[in-house]
This record gives C-alpha cells, sequence and structure tokens, in this order.
C-alpha cells in the first residue's frame, strides 16, 4: 500500500515535470511566501537585476515628545545654522519591504498591511497585484514604504494577504526610548 502511494507520487511529480498540467483550480493554490523582510533601503543592480537589501531591521524605537519637552538644537559651526538634533538615528525615514513568492498562479490581489497586534488594527495598508503564468517562477516585489506609525510600544506585524487569505507575517516590536532622568 505505501509503496502504491510513493509510486503514484512519483508518476503525479513526473507528469508535472512533463507539461500535464491538472485539473486543479488556480484559487485553490496559495502563493508560498519564501522572504517578508523590512529595511532601510533596497537597490536593484541594473546589469544582473539582483536586489540588494541594506539595513534589515524587526525592531522600532519612539521617544515620546510631551508638549513640555523642546527640541535639542545644534548650531553648525561652518555655516551658522540651527538644527534640531535628532537622537542618534532613531527617526526613521520610510522603510521598503522585500517580498518574494513562488507558485503564483494566474493574477493575484495581494495586501501587505501593519498591524498593531494588541488592538488588531490595521495601521496602514498597501495594495497591489502580481500576475504569473509559471508556478515555479519565483516573483520579488520591492514596496516602498511610509514611514511606520510608532506612537505605542508594543508588538506589531507586517502581514501579506494574498486573495483575502494570510500568506505570512513578520514581527515588528516597537519600543520607547526612555531618557537617562527618567525612572
Amino acid at each position: 500500500m505505501v509503496c502504491s502511494r510513493v509510486a503514484a507520487r512519483n508518476r503525479n511529480a513526473a507528469a508535472a515535470l512533463s507539461g500535464f498540467i491538472f485539473a486543479q483550480s488556480p484559487m485553490g493554490v496559495k502563493p508560498v511566501l519564501q522572504s517578508l523582510i523590512l529595511a532601510d533601503h533596497i537597490y536593484q543592480d541594473a546589469a544582473t537585476g539582483k536586489k540588494i537589501i541594506a539595513g534589515t531591521f524587526n525592531k522600532l524605537f519612539f521617544r515620546r515628545q510631551d508638549a513640555s519637552s523642546e527640541q535639542k538644537h545644534v548650531v553648525d559651526e561652518s555655516t551658522g545654522e540651527k538644527r534640531v538634533l535628532v537622537q542618534g538615528g532613531m527617526q526613521l525615514g520610510s522603510p521598503y519591504a522585500y517580498v518574494s513568492l513562488t507558485e503564483v498562479r494566474g493574477e493575484v490581489k495581494c495586501a501587505l498591511r501593519y498591524v498593531d497586534l494588541e488592538e488588531d488594527r490595521p495601521l496602514l495598508q498597501c495594495e497591489f497585484q502580481i500576475d504569473s503564468n509559471d508556478p515555479l517562477q519565483t516573483i520579488e516585489i520591492i514596496l516602498p514604504l511610509p514611514p511606520l506609525p510608532t506612537g505605542k510600544a508594543g508588538i506589531h506585524s507586517l502581514e501579506l494577504i494574498c486573495n483575502d487569505e494570510p500568506i505570512g507575517s513578520l514581527r515588528v516590536h516597537v519600543e520607547e526610548l526612555k531618557d537617562a532622568t527618567d525612572s
């Protein structure tokens, strides 16, 4: 019995490799998420098409600003210009998301959303569509995102939804930075 199942699987695999198409609804097969990465920037090499992912992260920091707290300023000695002092790179710009999918069959509606898990509430959402006639092809997507909301400490999630079904997620820890004078 076991041998006949293995033989049937091998025949099915051989048939799939030889170009036979089995009667299976494209909607019944979900895309497979190979990678979901948040980064400061993603470059693409023009000659090779390779993606260069710089500054990956899964943790964000913020500093609570009171009405009484003043911004710290510094004077640029060369120009005499007064500038706002940003604490050690804690002010995140607009990040990028890198998504790698396979098993994409036909047209697929996708959404990448950033969710506050404590409240189970999406804070932002980016919708896009992909299309592939070859389920063995790897689809790579680079999505520029707006700055991620960080006004509250807690666990957040970057979630990929395809055809209204969750495909995968990346946990993002958001932490408040306290001044040394805070106890």
